[in-house]
């Protein structure tokens, strides 16, 4: 199997951006949810609420791209502003209809399960056929690696299992268990409320797995996955939690 595409999402719970290659550091994707949108309480903004999040609606319309070390937001109008400036802590209150800020992460994680999030273009077929007539857009779960892997394997099958990529090695720890966020409208994308359906008949709603980062190193998009190494020695990470 090979990788098949690479995600990352620079401000947690909004839209990301496609890349080409990257660092994959201790944390996970290099500059992965680095950032968040926060209200006037310090909760950071989230599709769901919880002690740590808060949901703040309208997330998933805005998108966030990384370029020469700096992070921009961009509105679903078309404007946009550098993290850090003035004007963009103003659309961004305007727009969300609150005041909120955007926060580098410290001593809250921003993640809420898992380092590297990854999904296999087989599950990806497999819940597209028990949802005939709808789409199983990758974008909607949000993962960082998209594997392109044969039909009959599935990511139950990884489990446990150390991927080798160039020099970096990931430890598949644990399935990604997925709730309503799957389903919310995404830009170009409408709700889709069968997804989740489809993905508890089949799936015991789990969809995908999340890795521990063994040895940091480069991945990019073509890149051979190997899953030959045997799983031990100690993550460069602990298991951390990470939201969407």
């Amino acid at each position: 199997m090979k990788i098949q595409s690479i995600w990352r999402y620079p401000v947690k719970s909004l839209l990301g951006e496609p890349v080409q290659e990257t660092m994959v550091d201790e944390r996970g994707i290099s500059g992965d949810r680095i950032y968040a949108i926060t209200d006037t309480r310090g909760k950071l903004g989230s599709g769901k609420s919880t002690n740590t999040f808060q949901r703040i609606d309208n997330l998933l319309s805005m998108q966030a791209a990384s370029r020469d070390g700096t992070t921009f937001i961009k509105l679903p109008d078309g404007r946009k502003a550098p993290v850090g400036s003035p004007e963009l802590t103003r659309l961004l209150s305007d727009f969300l209809a609150q005041d909120v800020t955007v926060t580098r992460e410290m001593d809250t994680p921003h993640f809420d399960d898992g380092a590297v999030h990854i999904i296999l273009s087989s599950d990806l077929e497999k819940l597209q056929s028990l949802n005939p007539g709808s789409d199983a857009d990758p974008r909607r779960f949000r993962a960082n690696v998209i594997l392109d892997t044969p039909g009959h394997m599935t990511a139950e099958d990884l489990l446990g299992r150390v991927l080798t990529i160039g020099s970096t090695r990931l430890k598949i720890t644990h399935p990604t268990e997925r709730c309503v966020m799957v389903t919310a409208k995404q830009h170009d994308l409408p709700s889709n409320p069968g997804i989740l359906k489809a993905i508890s008949n089949g799936e015991d709603v789990h969809f995908g797995v999340y890795a521990s980062v063994l040895i940091p190193g480069k991945i990019e998009v073509g890149q051979a996955v190997d899953t030959s190494a045997k799983p031990g020695g100690n993550a460069a990470n602990s298991r951390r939690k990470f939201g969407l």
